[in-house]
């Protein structure tokens, strides 16, 4: 993956450039938990659905918003306490060096616990109009959440192995971040995808869900995506998708 490689680079540049790095013995992986509920929906070129974060209007809809770090003070720095401890980061403990602040590690404070897609019309024979679409539709994303569950040991490798939906849709490279390696692949249907694979989600564009299948019928569909973020929260967005 060129796009991987050439991050590497560039990352390994920004160390070497700066005669004054800073040193820390980060105890967690994650250095930054963004938050923002201002979660919508876009068609990509390849007719994919991307959660992403939107930072338009958040201040005129009086949204939610807030950065948890390993700098952070008071209240801010108990949460980013708090979500290392529910994630099981804890035992980095590693000293590592970065220029202003830290470059990875970074991810989004909400994590998924389900979604649910529906249609206002017939999508085939075998769901109807209102009815989960959960058995067709994948949710595609990354997360270091593998990479913290086996003690900061495992790693992904993308040359080799990478997915083949990560190479078909333009928007996908955003999801990535420096050392990509740490950040295993997300990508299965709905209906098999819980709470443990949605975590530590990219910190602006969350994922991607896509359609196993074409409807029957009606080409064009307007969906309904529920997505559960925990403490009795609920996200509900719709989204206009012509099939071709």
């Amino acid at each position: 993956m060129k796009r991987l490689i050439l991050l590497s680079i560039v990352t390994a540049l920004l160390y070497q450039s700066c005669d004054r790095a800073r040193y820390h013995v980060f105890r967690s992986y994650i250095t930054e938990y963004s938050y923002s509920e201002n979660i919508q929906l876009k068609i990509t070129s390849k007719g994919n659905i991307v959660i992403y974060r939107d930072y338009r209007n958040i201040e005129k809809n009086k949204i939610k918003t807030a950065t948890y770090s390993f700098s952070s003070k008071g209240e801010e720095k108990k949460k980013y306490d708090e979500l290392c401890k529910i994630h099981n980061d804890l035992s980095y403990n590693k000293k590592r060096s970065y220029i202003v602040v830290p470059i990875w590690g970074i991810c989004s404070a909400i994590d998924f616990r389900e979604i649910e897609v529906v249609s206002d019309k017939n999508f085939d024979s075998e769901h109807p109009a209102g009815t989960s679409l959960k058995d067709i539709v994948r949710f595609v994303s990354v997360s270091p959440k593998k990479f913290i569950d086996s003690g900061y040991k495992e790693t992904f490798n993308w040359e080799k192995n990478e997915p083949n939906f990560f190479a078909k849709d333009s928007m996908i490279p955003t999801m990535f971040q420096p050392e990509s390696w740490n950040y295993f692949p997300i990508n299965g249907l709905l209906k098999d995808i819980g709470t443990d694979e949605m975590q530590m989600l990219p910190e602006n564009t969350h994922g991607i869900l896509s359609f196993d299948k074409e409807p029957t019928a009606e080409k064009e569909h307007l969906l309904k995506v529920t997505i559960d973020i925990g403490e009795r929260k609920k996200l509900v967005r719709t989204i206009t998708k012509v099939f071709k």
